[in-house]
């Protein structure tokens, strides 16, 4: 597979987790679809305190099991023969938030975990997720995690912790320090773009409901032609 550097893949994929995280937590029941585990969280949380509506908490965690198995079978089987599979895991993206888009806007809001709405568009969305997570994996695996924001923060003040204390992990060139200001870059605009996306999903999905959904949809069409000709290191 040819290799993808550029930063508007992680600006674009990390606004997506970002509004779709707080997408699912305001308008599901407080699903968590981008930091997936979080939901085992609130299902031990919703269970001690006696309460049964938990079914997407306890679903979250195979859908996106399943998700991951799929894509990563689609995305391997396309590179197996020779195809690119950046733009075809962007459009898989892309279909799966249209789903869950119109599912959304037919059927009434949330009011549990275990209402019809939470699992019918909770379920592609979750999936889309899986599907954002494999490509990391697999095809942009250079680039920082587009959803770990907690991993992405840890790793870049640890690698210039050692960096500066001159541990002996860390080579002292000019060329590794060009390397982890150029990691740090990317970290920071993936931070800022997944806390825009968050913000910006406070509002619109207050307001448009299950159509705010066309923003990431939106986000993640707009990153194909990045994906389509070889673009230099730069950004």
């Amino acid at each position: 597979m040819r290799k993808l550097d550029h930063s508007a893949f992680v600006i674009g994929l990390g606004f997506v987790a970002g509004f779709i995280d707080v997408f699912g937590f305001s308008r599901l029941s407080g699903l968590l679809p981008a930091h997936i585990t979080g939901n085992l969280i609130f299902l031990a949380l919703v269970l001690a305190r006696g309460h049964t509506a938990v079914l997407i908490y306890i679903l979250a965690l195979p859908i996106f099991g399943a998700g991951v198995v799929l894509s990563s079978w689609v995305i391997g089987t396309l590179a197996q023969r020779g195809f690119e599979p950046f733009v075809p895991a962007m459009l898989l993206e892309a279909g799966l938030l249209a789903i869950a888009m119109l599912v959304s806007l037919a059927l009434p809001p949330s009011h549990s975990a275990n209402s019809l709405t939470s699992l019918a568009v909770g379920t592609p969305v979750v999936l889309a997720m899986s599907v954002q997570n494999t490509l990391m994996r697999l095809v942009l695996n250079n680039l920082p995690p587009t959803t770990v924001m907690t991993g992405n923060i840890t790793q870049v003040l640890g690698d210039f912790t050692a960096y500066f204390c001159g541990f002996t992990s860390i080579r002292h060139t000019e060329r590794d320090k060009k390397i982890l200001e150029r990691q740090a870059e990317r970290m920071l605009y993936t931070f800022l773009s997944f806390l825009a996306g968050a913000l910006l999903s406070a509002v619109a999905s207050g307001n448009f409901r299950g159509g705010a959904l066309i923003l990431p949809i939106l986000a993640l069409l707009a990153l194909i032609p990045y994906g389509r000709k070889p673009r230099p290191s730069a950004a």
